[in-house]
């Protein structure tokens, strides 16, 4: 898993376009293992939010979808400013992980 401090240094969330943020940390490959991708999500909407989680749709060298998954964040619950991380682990999968796009599924929550 990537450390926080391997990403670039935030100066201010008022950088940040107001949205939550999806990004991918690093990703994995090897022939004995199964493919793996991981990394951050950023609350950035100015609101907590709750029950969130990543999809994650793979495109082959054609640029043609050939799967699609999705995982829960951790934590799942997040006020303004926090950062939640995600894992996928991709079975079977022969090739790396290296075109995909990330989209996040979340809820504003009015408890925090």
């Amino acid at each position: 898993m990537m450390d926080i401090e391997a990403f670039p240094e935030i100066e201010s969330f008022h950088k940040l376009p107001r949205q939550v943020i999806v990004k991918a940390g690093s990703t994995r490959f090897e022939d004995k293992e199964d493919g793996r991708l991981q990394g951050i999500v950023i609350n950035n909407t100015g609101h907590a939010i709750r029950d969130l989680s990543v999809g994650v749709v793979l495109f082959n060298e054609k640029k043609i979808p050939i799967m699609n998954s999705s995982a829960a964040a951790d934590p799942g619950r997040l006020s303004q400013g926090g950062i939640a991380n995600f894992h996928f682990q991709f079975k079977g999968q022969t090739q790396p992980v290296a075109d995909y796009y990330l989209y996040t599924h979340w809820r504003f929550d009015d408890e925090l």
